[in-house]
């Protein structure tokens, strides 16, 4: 009988995760499309600090914004959102208050992820899948194609105990080399970031 209700509370919170992430990515690609709103910084003392970089301690993300790229007013429930140089390209970052406290598969969390992002993306064709660790961080990296505006979308996440963070950066169809190996380097800088 334990074991039955044991199993239930597992799906139960399997289920909840799921349609959290599947919300966040809905905000998250909506900032992408949409644009913006009110931008935010927050944190507090950092703890080394990548030197350019964003860096929010309550949300636990760095990141190095590209040259050029502009903030702009990030839609409700993002945290910031910034705009390419040539107007096209978008980036939006967004904290979900679902972390990985009772997830014990990596592979089985990315899996999941990637479902909930399909059912929320019009035309969704993943292009990479790539799960590591980052400062003992999961980390999901999602490449994907999608029907929508902008049809090309780069996210990674970062998930933590309590929450996950995530990136998601919308390209056109055709980015050029520049615009490619800029929103490339925006994803690799973005990784965990603490206070003291």
């Amino acid at each position: 009988m334990r074991g039955v209700a044991t199993r239930a509370r597992s799906d139960r919170t399997r289920r909840v995760i799921r349609w959290a992430l599947a919300l966040a990515l809905g905000a998250a690609s909506l900032a992408v499309v949409a644009g913006s709103a009110r931008g935010q910084r927050r944190g507090g003392a950092a703890r080394k600090p990548r030197p350019g970089s964003l860096h929010d301690g309550t949300a636990q993300y760095q990141i190095v914004i590209a040259p050029g790229w502009r903030q702009t007013a990030a839609p409700e429930g993002t945290l910031v959102a910034y705009q390419a140089p040539d107007g096209r390209g978008r980036l939006a970052i967004t904290r979900v208050g679902v972390g990985t406290r009772r997830a014990r598969d990596a592979a089985q969390l990315a899996a999941q992820v990637e479902r909930g992002v399909e059912r929320a993306t019009p035309g969704f064709r993943r292009t990479r899948r790539r799960a590591s660790e980052a400062a003992r961080t999961p980390v999901l990296d999602l490449w994907y194609e999608r029907s929508a505006d902008p049809p090309r979308v780069l996210s990674r996440y970062l998930f933590f105990d309590r929450h996950s963070v995530v990136l998601s950066i919308g390209l056109g169809a055709r980015p050029s080399r520049a615009e490619r190996r800029a929103a490339e380097a925006m994803l690799r800088s973005f990784t965990p970031f603490q206070v003291e």
